[in-house]
């Protein structure tokens, strides 16, 4: 669930931010393809500029924001993100049975952006039959449990 609000948050800013990206990429081809036409050479166009990395950029700083205050801040705090409320279970530092703390949650979720940028931290999880921790929780000394009904 908290992967779907996510990118449903991703997708708002990027498709707008694509379109931009899209109409000023057009242009630099359509300016080279006229350069070409009028010297009878071929000219370089370089996609990657700073127009379309500042894009990039703005994407990955709200994904960031975003990050901190969905991800991180609820579960230093409770435990608990809307997902994982609907879903029932709690974040909890491994030692003991209250909230992880902002450090804790920090490098639980860092570790686990970079565990599923190499697409092997969900996995971890299933190949742990004991604990079924993955590398984020182990990384952060975390431990997730169920919320009995209540």
């Amino acid at each position: 669930m908290d992967g779907a609000v996510t990118a449903v948050v991703g997708a708002a800013v990027a498709v707008p931010l694509a379109g931009t990206v899209r109409a000023h990429v057009q242009q630099k081809i359509d300016q080279a393809e006229l350069a070409a036409r009028m010297t009878g050479r071929q000219h370089q166009v370089w996609l990657l500029d700073g127009t379309v990395l500042g894009r990039v950029g703005v994407l990955l700083g709200v994904l960031l924001v975003f990050g901190l205050l969905y991800q991180v801040l609820p579960i230093a705090r409770t435990g608990q993100t809307f997902g994982k409320r609907l879903a029932r279970v709690r974040v909890v530092a491994a030692g003991g049975a209250g909230a992880p703390g902002f450090g804790r949650s920090l490098v639980r979720w860092l570790v686990r952006g970079l565990g599923t940028a190499v697409l092997l931290g969900p996995a971890a999880a299933l190949l742990d039959r004991t604990a079924r921790r993955g590398w984020h929780d182990r990384a952060a000394r975390t431990r997730v449990v169920r919320v009995e009904r209540g």
